[in-house]
């Protein structure tokens, strides 16, 4: 059971990773400094400023 729990939250983690990364490339930026904020900062913050202030 503890093995499921991680496999699950392991994958919830890469998914919202996975989202980060593909707003920068659909909005044209380089998706490392993103992925970078977003694990310095926060994912979801990266995911608000790509969704505010750069268009599709």
């Amino acid at each position: 059971m503890p093995f499921a729990v991680f496999a699950f939250a392991a994958f919830i983690l890469y998914a919202i990773f996975s989202i980060v990364n593909d707003m920068a490339i659909a909005r044209g930026q380089n998706p490392w400094p993103w992925l970078f904020l977003a694990l310095v900062w926060s994912p979801f913050g990266s995911m608000f400023v790509l969704w505010m202030f750069y268009d599709v």
